[in-house]
């Protein structure tokens, strides 16, 4: 006897094979923060506050010089409710179940799956700042992807690392090391997959994944430069720009300012290399050609907190991803190299609701996927409407720790 829809265990647990292996970026971030929603009982829209690691200054001598303890803090919601929705007729739920999930389940699952990564790849890499590479060329050498591991090690950040690149990225890195003394096992995959396996250039795990993001560089001008000097927080003023021009900068840019160098955490010495800002929201500029820039990290130059060796000068230049405006208007990819603490992503459990011919969850506790699957008849048509829903949430927890790489 043929196995209908009212076998929802068997096809649950072939969505959840479906979900972990197409987990790509959304299996490699922080998953600790499930718990939190699961046991206040949380629902879309809720936050929870978590607070970061302590900062503290080293005081030489007998005489303590206690640091003035301040609590940072990010907050991770649950935003996202997504669901595919579809309806067969009665005919179609005679089918076995392995055929009724490959021409309605698999790729239903696929595109739900696909949309939680894509959307945490298209919001993640706006929140980082250190950016490496060209906008709009792919690498072809192993230069780039040492210089992004080179920042995250200036910067402190823990081993080991992770890549999620472009398959494009992956082939032309790939390329550049066949020819290269690697072993012989890392030459033969290689050949045979075309992208690198396990450990290579100081990144411990390589992926690839197709939901990388696209950003748009800003439409640029003139000679931005900051206007007044000694100018920390979240904002910079500047002027020269060319006047009046929408998404001057757009959210994600990255910038750089002249006179202004990135410094080890923990030591506090500059790395004698320009500090990266990333740009939080989209900037027009004025009529005058004034700039209201708003930015990430803030600047901090003093105390426990510090991340730069000085504030900008007045008239310090302002360039684009390295540049004054030579990358205006440039489509890039943005790959990540980063340690798995710089994002978290969160999947609550939505409610059940009773009455229904199916209404089912699958969670997979490793992973920290949950899915609700409801189905029901609609008797005057004959036709069984079903979907699939997740409610989920990214965040950035820590972005220092993560580095983009432009191609």
């Amino acid at each position: 006897m043929p196995n209908t829809f009212a076998t929802p265990d068997w096809v649950m647990r072939k969505v959840a094979r479906r979900l972990v292996n197409n987990c790509v970026f959304a299996g490699n971030v922080m998953r600790d923060y499930d718990d939190e929603y699961k046991q206040k009982g949380v629902k879309m829209g809720d936050t929870v506050t978590l607070r970061l690691p302590q900062r503290y200054q080293v005081t030489t001598g007998a005489v303590m010089n206690p640091t003035a303890l301040n609590d940072q803090t990010v907050t991770l919601s649950i935003t996202d409710q997504s669901n595919i929705g579809f309806e067969y007729d009665s005919w179609s739920a005679t089918l076995e179940v392995d055929d009724y999930m490959e021409r309605y389940g698999n790729p239903a699952v696929d595109q739900l799956i696909n949309n939680i990564d894509f959307t945490g790849l298209s919001r993640m890499y706006k929140r980082v700042a250190k950016s490496v590479g060209t906008p709009g060329t792919v690498p072809t050498t192993n230069n780039v992807y040492g210089l992004a591991k080179t920042k995250l090690v200036e910067a402190a950040v823990p081993r080991p690392y992770r890549a999620v690149i472009t398959a494009d990225m992956h082939t032309q890195l790939s390329n550049a090391n066949t020819s290269l003394f690697n072993p012989s096992q890392q030459i033969s995959a290689f050949f045979r997959n075309g992208q690198i396996e396990g450990k290579a250039l100081g990144i411990n795990e390589w992926y690839e994944d197709e939901n990388v993001a696209t950003h748009t560089v800003g439409a640029l001008g003139g000679t931005p430069l900051i206007n007044g000097a000694g100018q920390t927080g979240a904002s910079l003023t500047a002027d020269g720009a060319t006047a009046s021009i929408t998404n001057y900068f757009r959210e994600g840019d990255v910038i750089q300012l002249a006179s202004v160098e990135d410094i080890n955490p923990q030591s506090y010495q500059s790395t004698n290399r320009d500090k990266d800002y990333v740009v939080t929201a989209n900037v027009t500029s004025t009529a005058g050609g004034v700039l209201t820039i708003p930015i990430s990290p803030s600047i901090v130059v003093s105390g426990p907190f510090q991340n730069a060796d000085e504030s900008p000068g007045d008239n310090d230049a302002i360039t684009t991803f390295g540049s004054a405006s030579a990358y205006a208007g440039t489509v890039t990819r943005q790959g990540l190299v980063y340690h798995k603490e710089a994002f978290a992503l969160v999947m609550a459990d939505l409610i059940l609701p009773r009455g229904l011919w199916v209404s089912e969850r699958i969670s997979n506790a490793k992973l920290g996927i949950s899915v609700r699957m409801l189905k029901d008849h609609d008797i005057i048509n004959d036709v069984s409407p079903a979907r699939l829903d997740t409610a989920h949430g990214w965040g950035a927890i820590r972005e220092a720790l993560a580095s983009r790489v432009c191609a």
